[in-house]
């Protein structure tokens, strides 16, 4: 035991050991429905090619939520680093030798994370397709859909949706306050918010019944 966190907390496995830290941080509180923003709704890579969306796109990691494809180069990295200087470390001196070698090993990991990450994202992405890329978002327009942020109000809010076999993460309002789990329908399409305006499901065939 002495040894595993006299690796996890030294050079250079401790760069990835903060990086899975700060990922299961993000999402515990992204599973208490406080981290409500954009950036778990977001896919990697995006429309354009340019800039870090480029990059990522680039490195084959496009198609999934970002923090999603960094806690998993963040976690293969670890194990890449951590087993290097488990099995090579003691065979490496101080001193100037030991620093190239941590540094080949940083280098040497999140290559392999990444190239680990890019295989094992593949089948996920058609989880992640967001509604933006719809030819129509009105497609969607009357289909029912699931809160899953811990609450949905007139400014902020996520929901998930089901159409043709496809899963939709959308951004949606109400005018009634709504919690993770309630049931919804979504109304009409917010181009300029790319979002969708949501009410609940009940008064939603409440209002048809009548």
């Amino acid at each position: 035991m002495p040894l595993f966190f006299s690796i996890t907390t030294t050079f250079p496995t401790v760069i990835f050991s903060v990086l899975l830290v700060m990922a299961v941080i993000y999402w515990l509180i992204s599973l208490s429905g406080m981290g409500d923003g954009d950036l778990a709704d977001g896919d990697v890579g995006g429309e354009g090619v340019t800039g870090l969306g480029g990059l990522l796109a680039t490195l084959g990691l496009q198609g999934v939520p970002l923090p999603l494809a960094v806690t998993l180069v963040a976690l293969f990295g670890w194990v890449f680093s951590y087993f290097s200087e488990l099995l090579l470390g003691e065979w490496v001196a101080a001193g100037l030798l030991y620093g190239l070698f941590g540094t080949l090993v940083v280098v040497l990991s999140f290559a392999f994370g990444v190239f680990v990450t890019s295989y094992l994202i593949r089948p996920l992405r058609p989880l992640f397709k967001p509604a933006r890329h719809l030819p129509a978002e009105q497609r969607l327009t009357g289909t029912s859909c699931t809160v899953r942020s811990g609450s949905v109000d007139r400014t902020r809010g996520r929901a998930d949706a089901y159409m043709d076999g496809d899963h939709f993460i959308l951004q949606v309002r109400s005018d009634k306050p709504l919690v993770r789990g309630d049931r919804a329908v979504l109304i009409q399409y917010l181009a300029d918010e790319d979002a969708y305006w949501v009410m609940p499901e009940d008064d939603f065939t409440t209002g048809l019944a009548d």
